[in-house]
């Protein structure tokens, strides 16, 4: 007996015998690794969402919010946007406006929930896959966090209308793919109306979501539901491109943007489904997609690894990685999906959850890349390499989740070369994304800075033209026409309290003397709306954050104690690590005054606004030289 477990390995690996530990105490220790390295990108991607996602409005909000606030309901949440539709999105915003003074709270938690519950139901179906080991089913989990919440999709996660834009529908597929799961197992019609369900959502989530219909009548089709159980779906698509196209206002403008050139829209569908590895690894090679690939080359080893690979990919197959590269990269990516799919298509074998939810990703993201090919082209063509901006990367990330979650399963049944070979390229993905996870978490407190002083900006009645858009996203116009229309309704930035009292005397109690206050000399600026002096202020509480930020408005005033400006909590103040894995406080302040006099002593302040005294902290230093 002891002889035939031993000649069976696999029998041998589950025994209790020294050989079975040496065996599975390996696969342990890469199955915590991965685990732990999934982890934390989750962790790291939800705590910058909690700590710098964007609390004022930013980019082209600047040109929604009239519509919002202007137009009588429900034409304020059924205008078309940018050629998109985001009926539910735009319902949030309008309810944020309403009870919660457009403070992006609510988009943020909404779109950063429907963010970590795709993560979860990935993770959770993968860890379930049947018949797969433990070092494979802790790869996919990695690989379902890591695809969700890596930073390179910075721009998405903290920019609370994306957020809603991409994982609202995002999370309404999968839902979908669940119910298309329970639909093969009894109730078809039941199932497949409240999957037809899940894809009207996504549609009305972003244009995108359009795809979920075609994606989930392929897995319904594999799945073996019955044809009439499926025609639901073709009647929910009916239905949605009815409304979309000819009955909501703005149809003309989805119409306008299709562009019918074959051969043009299948490369951009092909760059852009590359878009992942441009930005994490092959966007390294000279010139650089973005200038920090360069400048981190020399200090950090791994950008240092990742710059000289890509630069001899670049050099031996002799093309520009951006350019042919990503066609050969987005080429490669569908073959492999096609293989997956076709096979899956010639085999109709029962799916497992894990599988109804990857292949969905796939499928949907595959038809995305079509809408995105037919109905970006002219765009892409003219700036080719905005198919890679971070605007348009999260789908192409559900693409190859979705793909190397199917890789991962297939190459454990395999062998264990496979095994071991598709193991070690999961250790080795949260290594090599490391660095673009550091940088991009800068940018998101880089950015949330500048919001913040947009913010602070505003409310002193001073246009720095530095800190808010003046391009496609949104005009100075638009700019100016928004901020009037929310400092009327007392929105946004200009729900702090206090913050309606520029130019007003305010009481002073006494100076705080626990409080201590680092700033930096003034710098002189010109309003760019107004052509009046103002002056930018930033500084850092020392000591006594408490008593600043408890409560409290910060802000300016002269030596009439009148208000001339506010300042608010910007940037954490210290140096540290980027992502960061806490809760800092920011200690950190930007503010502004309104016509700024040198001749005058300016100090600054916190307001109670409960009793309208202003305790002053500091003397504002002198201008910069």
């Amino acid at each position: 007996m002891s002889s035939q477990l031993t000649s069976n390995p696999e029998h041998a690996a589950h025994g209790p015998s020294a050989l079975a530990w040496a065996r599975t105490i390996p696969g342990g220790i890469v199955s915590l690794a991965l685990l732990l390295a999934g982890t934390w990108f989750l962790l790291t991607g939800l705590l910058e969402i909690i700590n710098f996602g964007f609390r004022q409005p930013m980019f082209d909000q600047f040109k929604m919010y009239p519509n919002y606030l202007m137009l009588p309901f429900p034409d304020s949440v059924l205008q078309l946007e940018n050629g998109h539709r985001p009926i539910l999105p735009n319902l949030v915003q309008v309810a944020e406006a309403q009870w919660f003074s457009a403070n992006q709270n609510l988009q943020l938690a909404l779109g950063g929930g429907s963010a970590l519950l795709m993560a979860a139901l990935l993770a959770i179906a993968a860890w379930r896959a049947p018949e797969a080991s433990l070092p494979t089913r802790a790869a996919c989990v990695a690989t379902s966090c890591i695809g969700i919440f890596w930073l390179g999709n910075a721009r998405m996660l903290l920019h609370g209308s994306e957020l809603l834009h991409v994982y609202l529908p995002g999370l309404f597929l999968l839902l979908g793919a669940l119910a298309i799961y329970r639909a093969a197992q009894a109730s078809p019609v039941a199932w497949m109306s409240a999957a037809t369900g899940c894809c009207l959502c996504a549609t009305f989530s972003f244009g995108s979501g359009i795809a979920a219909f075609p994606a989930l009548a392929i897995i319904a089709w594999y799945s073996r539901v019955p044809a009439r159980a499926i025609g639901i779906l073709g009647l929910g698509i009916a239905v949605a491109l009815v409304v979309y196209l000819w009955i909501l206002p703005g149809d003309d403008g989805v119409r306008d943007m299709l562009v019918f050139r074959p051969i043009d829209s299948a490369a951009t569908a092909m760059r852009w489904i590359a878009s992942p590895w441009i930005n994490a690894w092959l966007g390294f090679a000279e010139p650089p997609l973005y200038p920090w690939m360069a400048s981190s080359a020399s200090s950090d080893p791994i950008v240092h690894w990742l710059s000289v690979s890509a630069n001899a990919v670049q050099s031996l197959l002799h093309f520009d990685n951006r350019r042919t590269g990503a066609i050969f990269v987005g080429m490669a990516g569908f073959c492999v999906a096609g293989y997956f799919l076709v096979r899956q298509a010639i085999r109709r074998e029962p799916l497992a959850p894990v599988h109804c939810l990857v292949f969905a990703l796939v499928l949907f993201v595959g038809a995305v890349a079509a809408i995105i090919g037919i109905g970006r082209v002219g765009n892409f063509s003219t700036l080719p390499d905005d198919v890679f901006a971070d605007r348009y990367l999260p789908w192409s990330c559900m693409f190859w989740l979705g793909l190397g979650i199917l890789l991962l399963l297939q190459a454990d049944r395999s062998s264990r070369r496979a095994r071991a070979a598709a193991l070690v390229i999961a250790l080795a993905l949260p290594i090599g994304l490391m660095p673009s996870q550091q940088n991009w978490a800068g940018w998101g407190e880089a950015v949330y800075r500048i919001g913040q002083q947009a913010g602070a900006a505003a409310i002193s009645d001073v246009f720095d033209a530095r800190v808010f858009p003046d391009d496609d996203s949104a005009q100075a116009d638009d700019v100016l026409r928004t901020l009037e229309l929310l400092q009327q309704r007392k929105l946004a930035m200009f729900s702090i309290p206090g913050s309606g009292r520029l130019g007003e005397r305010t009481g002073i109690g006494e100076s705080s003397t626990d409080v201590a206050i680092w700033m930096d000399n003034v710098e002189l600026l010109t309003d760019a709306r107004t052509g009046l002096p103002g002056a930018h202020v930033r500084g850092i509480v020392m000591s006594g954050i408490r008593r600043t930020s408890k409560g409290g408005t910060l802000l300016f005033i002269d030596e009439s104690n009148s208000i001339v400006g506010y300042a608010l909590p910007s940037f954490v103040g210290k140096e540290g690590t980027t992502p960061r894995i806490n809760m800092p406080r920011k200690r950190g302040f930007d503010g502004y005054i309104r016509n700024y006099s040198a001749d005058q002593r300016y100090r600054l302040a916190v307001l109670d606004p409960d009793s309208g005294v202003s305790t002053p902290l500091s003397p504002i230093p002198s201008t910069t030289k």
